[in-house]
């Protein structure tokens, strides 16, 4: 990114950070909660998983939010327009799949059991004209499934990680993503169980990721 893109002021980030984050127990209790506890309970039963809670910073790494992601360097989501830059290497994530780079390094780190249950939730920051369709910080939540696939003998395992489900955000043709729009709420969600190819599945933009 340029360093001429223009940044958030510290009273305009002050103000950002300020905004009380509903998926969160620590600011008190909220009914996105409930639907989040619900729907990880849910998946972690069906699957008899392990859960791991990924929440992550709100300001995090361009390279985090965008480029591991698989956006285009001249994406236009990467417009000063759409996204709310700190510094030219920082930003208040765009997205809840911001979280899911540094998850999977933690869980490259310390991976568990054969099955675990990335959960990526929180408030996300755009820069949306906000009416009853839109928010400029809407609520997240991203849920990746980890599955250890057995083959080729006693020992021999490789790894799958893929989205199970998505919500908050509008529906993509991105690989695999599940999800419906909304602004600070989470209708239900769709999860699906998948397993394939020993590496993650990038997230591909889609038309709707124009404005994150």
């Amino acid at each position: 990114m340029s360093s001429s893109v223009p940044h958030l002021s510290p009273a305009q980030l002050r103000a950002a950070l300020d905004v009380r984050d509903l998926s969160d127990p620590a600011t008190g209790p909220h009914a996105i909660q409930c639907l989040t506890d619900r729907t990880v309970a849910a998946l972690a039963g069906a699957w008899s998983c392990e859960v791991r809670w990924c929440r992550g910073p709100k300001i995090v790494p361009v390279t985090d939010n965008y480029d591991w992601l698989g956006y285009a360097p001249g994406a236009i989501t990467r417009e000063a327009r759409y996204t709310r830059y700190v510094s030219a290497t920082r930003m208040l994530r765009s997205h809840s799949t911001a979280m899911v780079p540094p998850a999977l390094r933690r869980l490259a780190r310390r991976p568990g059991g054969d099955d675990v249950l990335l959960t990526c939730t929180g408030m996300v920051y755009r820069r949306d004209a906000i009416d009853w369709q839109h928010s400029g910080t809407p609520h997240q939540l991203d849920l990746w499934r980890r599955r250890g696939v057995r083959r080729g003998g006693p020992g021999a395992r490789r790894d799958s990680v893929r989205p199970a489900a998505r919500a908050g955000r509008p529906p993509s043709r991105g690989a695999g993503r599940a999800g419906c729009a909304t602004g600070s709420t989470w209708p239900s969600t769709r999860a699906r169980s998948t397993s394939g190819r020993a590496r993650p599945r990038r997230a591909v933009p889609s038309s709707h990721d124009s404005r994150p």
